[in-house]
């Protein structure tokens, strides 16, 4: 109400006092109490907090994967990594913002459905995408009676989703007497308004108690309300004069925003422009931070919801080692040792992520069993975990590379050896788990072919230095090296896709594709794969010195393309990793032959196009086996060792406009 509106309601109640006064000769005036109309619910805005972000854990919604379930009724662990509270358990709905970032359609449709979990996902949609789009939506869902909110794609993209109120029943208590009824904001207006009519009229009423009706004339009443009609019309005119006012003010602020926003993006367009005319890639390195006190035999690294890295080392004693960055470049740290009660080494080669409810979970291998073992971590700093050993007569968990899978568990890729034949046959293994520590029933999937899988009596081995992703129909999809022998000597070796027909790739019909071959063993090192937006698989991988990429230019990659990047990397197991930068291009971090760490960025189109290689750090022998994720900015954060093991983080920014 505004203050012109509220002082002509004022006059309105002098006038009407004085005249009834003056009338009637009644004592004390009192306005008529309105019923007031009750609704069933009401709502209850709250500061926008972001309660989901897909984007964090790399891992996409597709109609595959199945639901995104959320319990918000209760404490929530937001993508920043913080527990909270957000609304009470007696809500029965909620307001977001969901938004459906770099959509890919299916069938040239792609939708986002949010509805509550007690229900199927119904044939209707929120929000609507395209391949290559990004649209957000306001939506209002309701919850299941236990508090949870369901999203479902139709198609593939990543979610996002901000809270910004809920809704709640009324209460059936009397205001009066219940300390925890809500009002919404109408009626608080108007009992602010009817508190302040109230005053205006005992105020009067009191006056007109100590008045003499005998002293108030008919010509003094209608001389007070002829003053004070021409005041309410000064009034009126002065609230429409600052009503046109206060519009064309808003008419040049809307005009004056236009066009420094113009202005800002023109400014963005030329600087883009210039830096891509002058060098089209630029990096700039600040000093690493050395992380006193850590050796490592073997280290990974991923990020955390508070955005935050972990990393994951292999000690040279055996033991697993958690390292919580406190800032971006790991200037603060804490760790949490996680050692095997029997002396066994069970650190050796660490893979971590970070699982859909935004806890780490690490493979490694017990080097003294030959075992494949899971580490689950109950919170995000792995104060507490869950080990699980999978224990077969063979030699386990190699090289392990874990993903999330389309179930929202672990999936890992990891090369076993039959440890009677001779020369060993290696296999490519794909285990699939069923819960988030691997605990319960898994798969172990068996050998995928004869090729992929090795042969003993034509002595090939399989599975050297697995990767592995997650395809857009959500079935992993892996990449690994294959070796011919002759006796102990390896006569060929080739660089193989294998695209899997299920998400436990045991359906015995892998799509397998040979990217590379040559004599010896020096083509396929250390292969890293990723998807590409379009679904295409991405390859880097070393033969002999040269770091090469492989893009596949169709999903089953008969056709490809592979570009060299750089002709001095050291063609060692773990030397090498890939991720795709905020703008899809191509990034890989490798050790030179001058034992220094390296990063090569490709142009967005692609590494045939163009790519940069940039020298990060020449201090003696370091760089080794480096292994980066890129953060929330765009920015990656690389973990490496030099001679010694020691550890070190370099987080370089980079142009690539």
């Amino acid at each position: 109400m505004s203050l012109f509106t509220s002082m002509r309601r004022r006059l309105g109640y002098v006038v009407l006092g004085v005249v009834v006064a003056a009338l009637t000769g009644v004592g004390v005036l009192r306005p008529a109490n309105a019923a007031s109309a009750t609704t069933p619910t009401s709502f209850v805005a709250i500061e926008p907090v972001r309660v989901l972000d897909t984007r964090v854990t790399e891992t996409r919604v597709t109609d595959r994967t199945g639901l995104i379930e959320m319990r918000l009724t209760e404490q929530i662990a937001l993508p920043t990594g913080r527990i909270v509270e957000l609304i009470p358990a007696t809500a029965t709905a909620v307001s977001l913002n969901v938004t459906a970032v770099d959509g890919i359609d299916r069938n040239g449709f792609g939708f986002v459905t949010v509805h509550p979990c007690d229900i199927a996902t119904p044939d209707t949609s929120n929000l609507n995408f395209s391949t290559g789009q990004t649209v957000p939506n306001a939506v209002i869902a309701p919850l299941s009676p236990d508090g949870r909110v369901c999203f479902a794609v139709y198609g593939s993209a990543h979610l996002l989703a901000d809270l910004n109120g809920y809704f709640e029943p009324l209460s059936d208590t009397p205001r009066d007497s219940s300390t925890t009824t809500r009002y919404s904001d109408r009626e608080i207006d108007n009992l602010l308004d009817d508190k302040a009519d109230a005053d205006v009229v005992a105020s009067l009423s009191e006056i007109v108690d100590g008045l003499s009706t005998d002293a108030i004339t008919n010509d003094r009443v209608e001389a007070v309300e002829a003053d004070l009609g021409e005041l309410g019309q000064s009034i009126d005119s002065l609230t429409s004069a600052v009503d046109g006012h206060t519009s064309s003010l808003d008419g040049v602020n809307s005009s004056l925003e236009t066009v420094a926003s113009t202005l800002a993006n023109h400014a963005a367009q030329l600087q883009r422009a210039s830096e891509s005319a002058s060098t089209p890639h630029r990096v700039v390195s600040p000093p690493a931070t050395e992380l006193a006190g850590f050796v490592s035999n073997g280290s990974d690294i991923a990020i955390r919801l508070s955005g935050l890295p972990m990393i994951a080392i292999g000690t040279p004693g055996g033991d697993l080692v958690i390292i919580n960055c406190e800032d971006q470049v790991c200037s603060t740290t804490s760790s949490v040792t996680i050692g095997d009660p029997n002396g066994d080494h069970i650190g050796t080669t660490p893979s971590i992520t970070v699982g859909l409810d935004g806890n780490p979970v690490i493979a490694h291998q017990n080097l003294s069993t030959s075992d494949l073992v899971v580490t689950a971590c109950d919170d995000d700093a792995c104060g507490t975990v869950i080990t699980t050993t999978i224990s077969t007569p063979e030699i386990d968990g190699i090289t392990p590379d874990i993903t999330i899978g389309r179930n929202g568990f672990p999936t890992i890729a990891h090369q076993s050896h039959d440890a009677n034949a001779l020369p060993r046959v290696g296999h490519l293994r794909v285990l699939t788990c069923n819960d988030r520590a691997c605990a319960g029933t898994g798969t172990l999937s068996p050998t995928h072919s004869t090729a992929a899988a090795g042969d003993a009596a034509r002595q090939v081995a399989a599975g050297f230095m697995p990767s592995i992703t997650i395809g857009l129909d959500g079935f992993p999809v892996l990449a690994h090296q294959l070796r011919s022998h002759s006796g102990e000597s390896i006569s060929a070796s080739e660089l193989q896709l294998v695209a899997c027909d299920d998400a436990a790739c045991v359906g015995g019909n892998e799509h397998e594709v040979v990217l590379r071959s040559g004599a010896g063993g020096n083509v396929g090192w250390t292969p890293k794969v990723v998807m590409a937006s379009g679904g295409t698989a991405l390859i880097a991988h070393v033969d002999g010195s040269a770091l090469l990429i492989t893009e596949c230019r169709n999903s089953a990659c008969f056709a490809l393309n592979t570009a060299t990047i750089a002709s001095d990397a050291v063609s060692t197991a773990g030397s090498i990793d890939l991720h795709l930068g905020s703008d899809g291009q191509p990034i890989v971090s490798y050790t030179s032959a001058s034992d220094d760490l390296h990063l090569a960025i490709c142009h967005p189109s692609g590494c045939s196009t163009s790519a940069v290689t940039t020298a990060l750090n020449t201090d003696d022998i370091d760089g080794i086996a480096p292994r980066f994720i890129i953060d929330e900015i765009g920015r990656p954060i690389i973990v490496s060792t030099d001679l010694f093991g020691d550890l070190t983080i370099d987080v370089p920014w980079w142009v690539t406009r």
